[in-house]
C-alpha cells in the first residue's frame, strides 16, 4: 500500500448533531456543552463512528474503497468541534488520524488480496 498524508474533514458542531440525527444518538454529550462539560468532557464530542466514517472518506478519496477489505479504528481523545483531523496511513496499514498535533484515533487498514 501507498502511504497517505493528507487533511481529511473539519468536524463541525453541525456535523455531530446531523450525525446524531442519522444515527438516532441523542446522548447530550453529542449537543448539549453545559452537559458535556459537566461529564468531564472538553465540549461536546462527536460520536466514534463519525470519526471512523470521516477516515473512511479520506480512504475512499485515495481510491482505496473497492479495495479495503477491513477497517479496525481505536479512539484515544475525544473529537471536538473544530478537530481538523489529518490521516496518517503507513505502507503496513497503520492509521494514524491527529488534530492540532494531537493523535485522536489509531488503527488500520487492510486491503484485498494484500
Amino acid at each position: 500500500m501507498n502511504p497517505i498524508d493528507r487533511d481529511l474533514a473539519t468536524v463541525t458542531r453541525r456535523m455531530i448533531v446531523q450525525y446524531s440525527g442519522v444515527v438516532q444518538d441523542f446522548n447530550p454529550v453529542h449537543y448539549d456543552e453545559e452537559f458535556a462539560r459537566k461529564s468531564g468532557l472538553p465540549s461536546v464530542i462527536a460520536q466514534g463512528s463519525l470519526a471512523a466514517t470521516v477516515v473512511l472518506d479520506g480512504l475512499v478519496a485515495q481510491g482505496l474503497g473497492d479495495e479495503i477489505s477491513r477497517l479496525s479504528i481505536r479512539l484515544k481523545a475525544p473529537v471536538v468541534p473544530g478537530s481538523a483531523l489529518h490521516l496518517a496511513c503507513d505502507a503496513q496499514g497503520g492509521l494514524s488520524i491527529t488534530a492540532a498535533g494531537r493523535e485522536l484515533l489509531t488503527g488500520s487498514v487492510a486491503l484485498k488480496d494484500a
